[in-house]
Protein backbone atom coordinates (compact mmCIF):
# COMPACT_ATOMS: atom_id res chain seq x y z
CA UNK A 1 0.00 0.00 0.00
CA UNK A 2 1.11 3.29 -0.45
CA UNK A 3 -0.23 6.22 0.70
CA UNK A 4 -0.29 9.76 -0.82
CA UNK A 5 -0.66 11.02 2.91
CA UNK A 6 2.23 12.46 5.41
CA UNK A 7 3.06 10.65 8.59
CA UNK A 8 0.18 12.05 11.14
CA UNK A 9 -2.34 11.42 8.40
CA UNK A 10 -1.22 8.27 8.06
CA UNK A 11 -0.94 8.07 12.11
CA UNK A 12 -4.49 9.61 12.47
CA UNK A 13 -5.97 7.07 9.94
CA UNK A 14 -4.47 3.48 11.91
CA UNK A 15 -6.54 4.92 15.05
CA UNK A 16 -9.75 5.69 12.90
CA UNK A 17 -9.66 2.75 12.16
CA UNK A 18 -8.95 0.74 15.58
CA UNK A 19 -11.89 3.55 16.90
CA UNK A 20 -14.19 1.28 14.39
CA UNK A 21 -12.97 -1.82 14.63
CA UNK A 22 -14.09 -1.72 18.12
CA UNK A 23 -17.63 -0.05 17.31
CA UNK A 24 -18.03 -2.94 15.09
CA UNK A 25 -17.24 -5.38 17.72
CA UNK A 26 -19.53 -3.69 19.78
CA UNK A 27 -22.14 -4.24 17.36
CA UNK A 28 -21.48 -7.76 17.06
CA UNK A 29 -21.68 -8.12 20.90
CA UNK A 30 -24.95 -6.54 20.92
CA UNK A 31 -26.38 -8.69 17.70
CA UNK A 32 -25.26 -11.91 19.25
CA UNK A 33 -26.86 -11.21 22.69
CA UNK A 34 -30.19 -10.81 20.69
CA UNK A 35 -29.28 -13.81 19.05
CA UNK A 36 -28.48 -15.89 21.74
CA UNK A 37 -29.99 -14.94 24.58
CA UNK A 38 -33.11 -13.12 23.18
CA UNK A 39 -31.80 -9.49 23.96
CA UNK A 40 -34.36 -6.79 22.63
CA UNK A 41 -34.06 -6.34 18.51
CA UNK A 42 -32.57 -2.98 17.43
CA UNK A 43 -35.46 -2.57 14.86
CA UNK A 44 -33.03 -0.17 12.92
CA UNK A 45 -30.89 -3.81 12.08
CA UNK A 46 -34.16 -4.78 10.76
CA UNK A 47 -34.19 -1.97 7.65
CA UNK A 48 -33.20 -2.54 4.63
CA UNK A 49 -30.50 0.38 4.82
CA UNK A 50 -28.91 -1.64 8.07
CA UNK A 51 -26.06 -1.42 6.58
CA UNK A 52 -25.66 2.60 6.27
CA UNK A 53 -26.94 3.15 10.09
CA UNK A 54 -24.49 0.72 11.77
CA UNK A 55 -21.22 1.83 13.43
CA UNK A 56 -19.27 0.59 10.54
CA UNK A 57 -21.48 1.95 8.01
CA UNK A 58 -22.00 5.30 9.10
CA UNK A 59 -17.76 5.98 8.91
CA UNK A 60 -17.78 3.83 5.28
CA UNK A 61 -20.43 5.80 3.17
CA UNK A 62 -19.96 9.02 5.25
CA UNK A 63 -16.81 9.82 2.45
CA UNK A 64 -17.28 10.71 -1.10
CA UNK A 65 -13.94 9.92 -1.53
CA UNK A 66 -11.78 8.01 1.19
CA UNK A 67 -7.75 8.53 1.71
CA UNK A 68 -7.97 4.38 1.35
CA UNK A 69 -10.50 4.31 -1.86
CA UNK A 70 -8.04 2.63 -3.96
CA UNK A 71 -6.82 -0.56 -1.98
CA UNK A 72 -9.00 -3.43 -2.77
CA UNK A 73 -9.47 -4.74 0.59
CA UNK A 74 -11.08 -1.35 1.53
CA UNK A 75 -13.49 -1.62 -1.94
CA UNK A 76 -14.63 -5.07 -0.53
CA UNK A 77 -15.44 -4.02 2.75
CA UNK A 78 -19.00 -2.93 1.62
CA UNK A 79 -20.03 -5.85 -0.30
CA UNK A 80 -19.08 -8.13 2.76
CA UNK A 81 -21.01 -5.39 5.19
CA UNK A 82 -23.88 -5.40 2.89
CA UNK A 83 -24.11 -9.09 2.84
CA UNK A 84 -23.25 -9.32 6.75
CA UNK A 85 -26.62 -7.49 7.62
CA UNK A 86 -28.69 -9.36 5.12
CA UNK A 87 -27.86 -12.25 7.03
CA UNK A 88 -28.19 -10.47 10.26
CA UNK A 89 -31.63 -9.18 9.35
CA UNK A 90 -32.82 -12.59 8.30
CA UNK A 91 -31.96 -14.15 11.73
CA UNK A 92 -33.03 -11.06 13.69
CA UNK A 93 -36.38 -11.20 12.20
CA UNK A 94 -36.88 -15.03 13.74
CA UNK A 95 -35.70 -13.78 16.79
CA UNK A 96 -38.06 -11.19 16.45
CA UNK A 97 -40.82 -13.31 15.89
CA UNK A 98 -40.00 -15.67 18.70
CA UNK A 99 -38.46 -18.17 16.81
CA UNK A 100 -34.59 -19.66 17.10
CA UNK A 101 -32.66 -18.42 13.93
CA UNK A 102 -31.95 -21.44 11.56
CA UNK A 103 -28.33 -22.70 11.93
CA UNK A 104 -27.26 -22.14 8.60
CA UNK A 105 -28.65 -18.15 9.15
CA UNK A 106 -27.12 -17.65 12.31
CA UNK A 107 -23.19 -19.24 11.30
CA UNK A 108 -23.49 -16.96 8.08
CA UNK A 109 -24.68 -13.95 9.92
CA UNK A 110 -21.36 -14.75 12.41
CA UNK A 111 -18.59 -16.09 9.65
CA UNK A 112 -19.28 -12.80 7.85
CA UNK A 113 -19.35 -10.57 10.83
CA UNK A 114 -15.54 -11.91 11.84
CA UNK A 115 -14.74 -11.33 8.26
CA UNK A 116 -15.12 -7.92 8.22
CA UNK A 117 -13.46 -8.03 11.31
CA UNK A 118 -10.14 -10.19 9.78
CA UNK A 119 -10.18 -7.73 6.56
CA UNK A 120 -10.47 -4.31 8.69
CA UNK A 121 -7.63 -5.66 11.04
CA UNK A 122 -5.69 -6.29 7.40
CA UNK A 123 -6.33 -3.10 6.13
CA UNK A 124 -5.28 -1.42 9.49
CA UNK A 125 -1.69 -3.68 9.27
CA UNK A 126 -0.79 -2.41 5.95
CA UNK A 127 -1.17 1.05 6.85
CA UNK A 128 1.07 0.22 10.09
CA UNK A 129 3.22 -1.13 7.80
CA UNK A 130 3.15 2.03 5.62
CA UNK A 131 4.08 3.69 9.50
CA UNK A 132 7.06 0.97 10.28
CA UNK A 133 8.80 2.22 6.43
CA UNK A 134 8.21 5.63 6.18
CA UNK A 135 10.95 8.33 7.88
CA UNK A 136 9.37 10.32 10.35
CA UNK A 137 11.11 13.53 10.24
CA UNK A 138 11.10 13.87 5.76
CA UNK A 139 7.71 11.55 5.18
CA UNK A 140 9.97 9.44 2.58
CA UNK A 141 10.24 5.90 2.79
CA UNK A 142 12.89 4.57 5.39
CA UNK A 143 15.93 1.95 4.56
CA UNK A 144 13.13 -0.86 5.88
CA UNK A 145 12.52 -2.67 2.58
CA UNK A 146 14.52 -0.32 0.49
CA UNK A 147 16.37 -3.62 -0.83
CA UNK A 148 13.23 -5.53 -1.80
CA UNK A 149 11.45 -2.88 -3.64
CA UNK A 150 14.58 -1.74 -5.54
CA UNK A 151 15.35 -5.11 -6.59
CA UNK A 152 11.20 -5.12 -7.45
CA UNK A 153 12.53 -2.30 -9.91
CA UNK A 154 15.44 -4.00 -11.47
CA UNK A 155 13.06 -7.32 -12.41
CA UNK A 156 10.33 -4.79 -14.06
CA UNK A 157 13.11 -3.10 -15.81
CA UNK A 158 14.93 -6.75 -17.14
CA UNK A 159 11.21 -7.07 -17.91
CA UNK A 160 9.89 -4.13 -20.21
CA UNK A 161 13.32 -3.50 -21.04
CA UNK A 162 13.58 -0.20 -19.88
CA UNK A 163 16.65 1.46 -17.48
CA UNK A 164 16.70 1.85 -14.12
CA UNK A 165 18.29 4.80 -12.82
CA UNK A 166 19.90 5.09 -9.39
CA UNK A 167 21.18 8.74 -7.57
CA UNK A 168 21.98 9.21 -4.18
CA UNK A 169 22.19 12.67 -2.88
CA UNK A 170 24.24 14.01 0.37
CA UNK A 171 23.10 17.77 2.18
CA UNK A 172 26.36 19.60 1.52
CA UNK A 173 27.81 20.61 4.90
CA UNK A 174 25.11 19.28 6.90
CA UNK A 175 27.50 19.03 9.77
CA UNK A 176 28.10 23.03 9.50
CA UNK A 177 24.30 23.19 9.20
CA UNK A 178 23.97 21.55 12.75
CA UNK A 179 26.93 23.08 14.54
CA UNK A 180 26.33 26.46 13.48
CA UNK A 181 22.05 26.85 13.57
CA UNK A 182 21.56 23.84 15.72
CA UNK A 183 19.80 20.71 15.08
CA UNK A 184 16.16 22.20 14.81
CA UNK A 185 17.90 23.84 11.77
CA UNK A 186 19.05 20.80 10.06
CA UNK A 187 15.55 19.33 10.40
CA UNK A 188 14.04 22.16 8.68
CA UNK A 189 16.77 21.51 5.69
CA UNK A 190 16.02 17.62 5.58
CA UNK A 191 11.75 18.34 5.74
CA UNK A 192 11.69 21.45 3.26
CA UNK A 193 14.43 20.11 1.17
CA UNK A 194 12.62 16.57 0.73
CA UNK A 195 9.52 18.27 0.22
CA UNK A 196 10.96 20.03 -2.76
CA UNK A 197 12.57 16.65 -4.17
CA UNK A 198 9.34 14.85 -4.15
CA UNK A 199 7.47 18.10 -5.79
CA UNK A 200 10.08 17.04 -8.79
CA UNK A 201 9.81 13.40 -8.58
CA UNK A 202 7.25 11.61 -10.76
CA UNK A 203 4.39 9.68 -8.56
CA UNK A 204 6.18 6.36 -9.62
CA UNK A 205 9.79 6.93 -8.69
CA UNK A 206 10.63 6.67 -5.10
CA UNK A 207 12.82 8.09 -2.38
CA UNK A 208 14.72 6.46 0.88
CA UNK A 209 16.29 7.98 3.48
CA UNK A 210 19.71 6.24 3.18
CA UNK A 211 21.79 7.69 6.78
CA UNK A 212 21.53 10.66 7.82
CA UNK A 213 21.51 13.39 5.24
CA UNK A 214 22.28 11.06 2.48
CA UNK A 215 19.05 10.17 0.73
CA UNK A 216 18.47 7.84 -2.18
CA UNK A 217 16.25 7.94 -5.56
CA UNK A 218 15.16 5.61 -7.73
CA UNK A 219 13.91 6.59 -11.37
CA UNK A 220 12.28 3.54 -13.11
CA UNK A 221 11.74 3.41 -16.82
CA UNK A 222 14.37 6.44 -17.36
CA UNK A 223 17.95 6.35 -19.34
CA UNK A 224 20.40 8.07 -17.72
CA UNK A 225 20.19 10.95 -19.52
CA UNK A 226 17.31 11.84 -18.61
CA UNK A 227 17.49 10.53 -15.51
CA UNK A 228 20.35 13.22 -15.37
CA UNK A 229 18.22 15.97 -16.06
CA UNK A 230 15.63 14.69 -13.22
CA UNK A 231 18.27 15.37 -11.09
CA UNK A 232 19.92 18.48 -12.14
CA UNK A 233 16.32 20.26 -11.86
CA UNK A 234 16.66 18.57 -7.86
CA UNK A 235 19.87 20.15 -7.74
CA UNK A 236 19.19 23.44 -8.93
CA UNK A 237 16.38 23.99 -7.15
CA UNK A 238 17.83 23.04 -4.17
CA UNK A 239 20.67 25.86 -4.56
CA UNK A 240 17.70 28.46 -4.96
CA UNK A 241 15.39 27.04 -2.66
CA UNK A 242 15.08 29.10 0.75
CA UNK A 243 14.54 26.89 4.16
CA UNK A 244 13.07 28.41 6.64
CA UNK A 245 14.47 28.10 10.12
CA UNK A 246 12.38 28.04 13.31
CA UNK A 247 13.73 31.69 14.66
CA UNK A 248 12.55 33.19 11.51
CA UNK A 249 15.97 33.31 9.61
CA UNK A 250 16.41 31.80 5.53
CA UNK A 251 18.98 29.17 4.95
CA UNK A 252 20.47 28.56 1.47
CA UNK A 253 21.88 24.63 1.18
CA UNK A 254 23.19 22.62 -1.88
CA UNK A 255 23.38 18.71 -2.22
CA UNK A 256 25.70 16.44 -4.08
CA UNK A 257 24.79 13.75 -6.31
CA UNK A 258 25.85 10.81 -7.69
CA UNK A 259 24.02 9.04 -10.31
CA UNK A 260 23.88 5.40 -11.84
CA UNK A 261 22.03 3.16 -14.46
CA UNK A 262 21.40 0.15 -12.83
CA UNK A 263 22.66 -3.02 -14.44
CA UNK A 264 19.64 -5.37 -14.98
CA UNK A 265 21.62 -8.51 -13.66
CA UNK A 266 24.42 -7.12 -11.17
CA UNK A 267 23.37 -6.85 -7.37
CA UNK A 268 21.35 -3.34 -6.69
CA UNK A 269 23.93 -3.86 -3.85
CA UNK A 270 26.83 -2.99 -6.45
CA UNK A 271 24.54 -0.27 -8.03
CA UNK A 272 24.16 1.68 -4.57
CA UNK A 273 28.13 1.03 -3.79
CA UNK A 274 28.68 2.86 -7.74
CA UNK A 275 26.18 5.69 -7.08
CA UNK A 276 28.23 5.85 -3.55
CA UNK A 277 31.53 6.56 -5.69
CA UNK A 278 29.55 9.00 -7.76
CA UNK A 279 28.90 10.77 -4.72
CA UNK A 280 32.07 10.74 -3.47
CA UNK A 281 33.34 12.39 -6.90
CA UNK A 282 30.74 14.95 -6.82
CA UNK A 283 32.35 16.15 -3.09
CA UNK A 284 35.44 15.82 -3.92
CA UNK A 285 35.03 18.04 -7.52
CA UNK A 286 33.67 20.99 -5.16
CA UNK A 287 30.16 19.96 -4.47
CA UNK A 288 27.26 21.06 -5.85
CA UNK A 289 27.15 18.96 -8.74
CA UNK A 290 25.80 15.86 -10.52
CA UNK A 291 28.06 13.11 -11.29
CA UNK A 292 27.39 10.14 -13.27
CA UNK A 293 29.25 6.72 -13.14
CA UNK A 294 31.08 5.37 -15.73
CA UNK A 295 31.42 1.75 -14.90
CA UNK A 296 34.40 1.66 -18.18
Amino acid sequence: MSLPLDREEIQHLTEELEVIIAAHLAWFKHINRALVCASPVNKADLADDAHLRSPFGLWYYSHDRHPLSENLDFQNLGEIQQAMHAATRLALLEVFDKRRPDAEIYDRCIDLTLRLNTMLRRVQLEIIGELLTTDSLTGCASRRGMLTRLREEQERALRIQRPCCLCLLDFDRFKRVNDEHGHPAGDAVLRQGLKFITGVLRKYDSIYRYGGEEFLICLPGTPIKDAFQVIERIRSGLERLPIRLPNGESLSITASFGLIEMHPRHPVEEAIANADMALIRAKENGRNQVEMWDAE
